[in-house]
This record gives structure tokens, C-alpha cells and sequence, in this order.
């Protein structure tokens, strides 16, 4: 039987972790995952107002090149804020566990 470590595997999808000191442990933490996940969601964000102002200018000629854009970017928020609200109810049964 073998078994595979998940380690080393994302934990979000094309989120990349930063590149770590010199001197600290060479693998990746969550909070640098979650970092990177934050990062992507920003650029997300981002890209969706870009491209509502250049439809707004007229530079874009494809009304749905922004919808998209937005729908990618409302996901990604979403996904965020549920990640969010499983760690803060995950930490309130951790607070609520008694020793």
C-alpha cells in the first residue's frame, strides 16, 4: 500500500505559495497558500474592473468578455468568504472544547 503525501499538493486551485526565506523550512505553510489565494482573488477583481471600464470606453466590443470577468471574480469572492466562515466556525469549536 502506498501511501502518497498530500503536503505537497496545493490546497487552491493555481494558488502558488511565495518563495521562502533562507533559513526557515522549505515547504510551504497555509497562511502562504492562503495568501496566494487572496492574491488571485484580488487580480480577479481587478481584471473584472478593467474590463467594465474599457466596455464603458468603448474599447471592448464583447459584452460578455466582462460578464465573465465578473462571474469569475463573484466566484472567487465567494469561495473566499466560505473558506473564511469554515476557519472562524472551526476556531469556535476549537474556543469551545473544554480540557
Amino acid at each position: 500500500m502506498i501511501i502518497n503525501d498530500v503536503s505537497s499538493r496545493p490546497l487552491l486551485l493555481n494558488a502558488s505559495p511565495p518563495e521562502t526565506q533562507p533559513g526557515q523550512n522549505n515547504q510551504p505553510g497555509f497562511i502562504d497558500y492562503l495568501k496566494g489565494a487572496l492574491g488571485e482573488v484580488d487580480a480577479l477583481q481587478k481584471e473584472a474592473a478593467a474590463n467594465a471600464e474599457k466596455l464603458a470606453l468603448g474599447d471592448e466590443s464583447y459584452l460578455h468578455n466582462t460578464i465573465i470577468s465578473y462571474e469569475k471574480a463573484t466566484l472567487a469572492l465567494q469561495l473566499t468568504i466560505e473558506v473564511r466562515n469554515r476557519m472562524v466556525e472551526a476556531y469556535q469549536d476549537i474556543m469551545r472544547m473544554q480540557m
